[in-house]
């Protein structure tokens, strides 16, 4: 005998149940996101289809069908998902140090990291292999530039917090940082020698302390590690 309802005059609530069933869609629609991720960092761009994300992530093809109908709405969530993400997790790091020059200082030499990271080489996946795709091409574009507008307003920022003026040179920089750590995480692939990394990220952030004597003076700079090579006893 359904007691609930003779008690209270109404029918028993499915609001458990339905709340159970969105939970499981999400689990499966992140599965799913997971799955792209890995795809687009072991086999690229190509290796992304319906049918072979759903076999990565252990999901039938109908619950497949049923989140991402298409190949272009797989793409254009995986986008907005990574790049959820990855500010989630610069979020998390700035938070391990304290606001000011070490901040911006640590936002600048993440950008590697998180380029490197599988949602930031899944994204660089997307640029270059949907520029031959221009279904999806024409869709992703404005959200890339959305992406990246979105980076340099939360870099500048931390600059501001630093002492900063985000003028021309500072804007180019942070720029120019996104872009060469960009390349760096996809040439490992082609040209592995991290003689290659190292040199750059030492130009790089010389660069970076020469803007920062610049604007807030010599003292506030700080000398880049010397390249192994110029370490005494090598």
């Amino acid at each position: 005998m359904d007691t609930t309802r003779i008690l209270s005059g109404k029918e028993p609530s499915s609001r458990p149940e339905r709340r159970k069933n969105v939970d499981r869609s999400a689990t499966t629609r992140k599965q799913i996101l997971e799955a792209t991720i890995q795809c687009l960092e072991t086999g690229g761009y190509g290796a992304v289809t319906n049918i072979k994300v759903a076999d990565a992530a252990g999901v039938s093809r109908g619950a497949m069908m049923h989140h991402f109908p298409t190949r272009q709405a797989l793409i254009v969530a995986l986008v907005e998902h990574a790049h959820e993400k990855l500010n989630q997790i610069r979020a998390e790091e700035m938070e391990k140090f304290p606001a000011g020059l070490p901040r911006f200082r640590a936002i600048m030499d993440f950008s590697l990291v998180t380029q490197r990271m599988p949602e930031g080489m899944a994204l660089n996946e997307i640029r270059i292999g949907s520029r031959s795709d221009p279904e999806i091409r024409d869709v992703v574009t404005p959200m890339m530039s959305a992406i990246s507008e979105d980076y340099v307003k939360m870099v500048s920022r931390i600059g501001r917090e630093a002492g900063l003026t985000p003028t021309r040179e500072v804007l180019g920089l942070i720029g120019t940082v996104a872009m060469t750590t960009r390349a760096l995480a996809i040439n490992t692939f082609t040209y592995p020698s991290p003689r290659v990394s190292e040199n750059v990220l030492w130009t790089l952030r010389m660069m970076r302390e020469a803007l920062i004597a610049k604007q807030l003076g010599a003292d506030r700079a700080e000398p880049p590690e010397p390249l192994p090579e110029d370490r005494p006893g090598r």
